[in-house]
C-alpha cells in the first residue's frame, strides 16, 4: 500500500539531487496474454527507445544509464500484483518500487523529479475503504487499497445462534426461550462486530464502508453502527460468508466505482456553481493557476487525460503557462512536459486533495472549465 505521508516522502527525497530520474510504470498482469512469458518486458524497452530517441546527445548517457538500471530491477522481479511502479536515476543513489495490485498504463518518463501523477490518481480512484461481511454469529472485516485486500480477523459469537428442538408440553415455550436467547446473541455479535469496526476505522483511517450480507442481517447491523461509521456507508453487496477474497474484491470494487461516477457528477455541478457565483472556486486552467500561485487551492479537479505543457520556478516551485521567467518571484523555470502533473503535485506537497474526472464529469469539466478547476480555501 501506498500511504499520503509515502508519496511526500518520495518527493522530499530527490528534492535537495541535482540528478535526474527515470520513471517506470509497467503493467505486469498476468492476466493479460501479453504479459505471459515475461512480456512486459519487451514493452519496457519498446518504451525506453522512445524516450532515448527524444532525448538530445547530452542527455542520452545519464537516461541509459538510469533505465539500465530499471531494466536489472525488471529482470529480477517477479509478479506479485497488477502493476509495478520503479524509480532511480543513473548513479544508484536514487530507487523506490512497489508491486500494486491495480493495473496501470505502462511509460517511461525522464524528469528532474519522480513522475507521480499515476500515483496521485490511483489514490483517488481506488480509495481505501472498510468491508463487513457478516450474519447473525460469524463476521469477516477487510480493509481495500489500490487494489489490494486484506482480511483483518474473523469474529464468532461465543455461542452458536440457531434454533433447537425441544419436547413435552412445555415445548412451545422452550423453543420460544431458545429462540429469544438466540436473538440476544446475535445482537451481542453484531454490536461486537460494530464496535471492532469502529476500531479499526480509526486506526486505518478510511472514510468508506460496504456492508455484506443478507438484508436483513445488513439493515440490523447498520442501526447499530457509530454515527461515524454510518455516515460513511456508501452501500451493501449480497454475499455469502464463504465468498473468496477475490470476488468481495470484484463486487465491492464495482460499487465503489458506481459510487465514485456519481460522486464526480455531483461534484462538477457544484464546483460549476461555485465558481459562477464566484465562492471560493474557479475554472479554467488561468484561473486555477493564479490561485495555485497564492496557495489558495483546497482540491484540484481535473479531466482524465487532460495534457498539456508548461513551466515551473526552480526558486519557488510554483507551476504556470509557459513563460520566460517566473510571473511570482521572477525567479528562472524550467519547462515540464505535464503541467497537469506539476500542478497536482504542489497542490499535494500544500495538503490539498486531487480529483480526476472520468466520463460524463469529464467531459462536462471540458466542455465549461477548459477540464480544469478547483475549490479554494478562501
Amino acid at each position: 500500500m501506498i500511504s499520503r505521508q509515502d508519496l511526500k516522502d518520495l518527493l522530499a527525497a530527490n528534492q535537495s539531487r541535482e540528478s535526474r530520474i527515470v520513471s517506470v510504470y509497467v503493467n505486469v498482469d498476468q492476466a493479460r496474454a501479453v504479459n505471459l512469458n515475461r512480456g512486459f518486458e519487451a514493452a519496457f524497452r519498446s518504451l525506453v527507445q522512445s524516450v532515448e530517441r527524444s532525448l538530445d546527445e547530452a542527455e542520452r548517457p545519464a537516461f541509459l544509464a538510469a533505465a539500465r538500471r530499471a531494466a536489472g530491477f525488471l529482470a529480477d522481479y517477479e509478479p506479485a500484483g497488477k502493476s509495478l511502479v520503479f524509480f532511480g536515476d543513473a548513479v544508484g543513489r536514487f530507487s523506490w518500487h512497489r508491486s500494486l495490485g491495480i493495473p496501470l498504463e505502462s511509460q517511461v518518463r525522464w524528469g528532474p523529479r519522480p513522475f507521480v501523477r499515476p500515483l496521485l490518481e490511483a489514490r483517488d480512484e481506488f480509495q481505501r475503504y472498510g468491508v463487513i461481511l457478516t450474519d447473525r454469529a460469524r463476521a469477516r472485516l477487510f480493509i481495500v487499497f489500490l487494489g489490494s485486500i486484506q482480511e483483518e480477523q474473523e469474529a464468532l459469537a461465543e455461542a452458536q445462534v440457531k434454533r433447537f428442538d425441544a419436547s413435552g408440553t412445555d415445548q412451545l415455550r422452550s423453543q420460544m426461550n431458545f429462540q429469544r436467547k438466540a436473538d440476544e446473541h446475535a445482537r451481542w455479535h453484531l454490536k461486537r462486530v460494530a464496535e471492532m469496526m469502529d476500531r479499526l476505522a480509526a486506526s486505518e483511517r478510511f472514510d468508506r464502508l460496504v456492508l455484506g450480507g443478507t438484508h436483513e442481517v445488513i439493515g440490523e447491523l447498520r442501526g447499530l453502527l457509530s454515527e461515524r461509521l454510518k455516515k460513511s456507508v456508501i452501500g451493501t453487496v449480497t454475499l455469502s460468508m464463504e465468498a473468496g477474497v477475490n470476488e468481495i474484491l470484484r463486487e465491492t470494487v464495482a460499487l465503489l466505482r458506481q459510487v465514485e461516477r456519481d460522486g464526480e457528477a455531483a461534484l462538477v455541478g457544484d464546483l460549476l456553481t461555485a465558481a459562477a457565483k464566484n465562492h471560493q472556486a474557479v475554472i479554467g486552467i488561468e484561473g486555477t493557476l493564479a490561485a495555485l500561485g497564492q496557495g489558495r487551492i483546497h482540491q484540484l479537479v481535473y479531466s482524465d487525460g487532460m495534457s498539456m505543457g508548461g513551466s515551473e520556478c526552480l526558486e519557488c516551485g510554483k507551476a504556470f503557462a509557459s513563460r520566460e521567467s517566473c510571473p511570482f518571484c521572477s525567479g528562472p523555470v524550467r519547462k515540464v512536459d505535464d503541467l497537469v502533473e506539476a500542478v497536482a503535485v504542489r497542490v499535494f506537497e500544500e495538503g490539498g486533495d486531487i480529483e480526476q474526472l472520468k466520463g460524463p464529469a469529464a467531459e462536462r469539466l471540458g466542455g465549461r472549465g477548459e477540464g480544469m478547476g478547483a475549490f479554494l480555501r478562501f
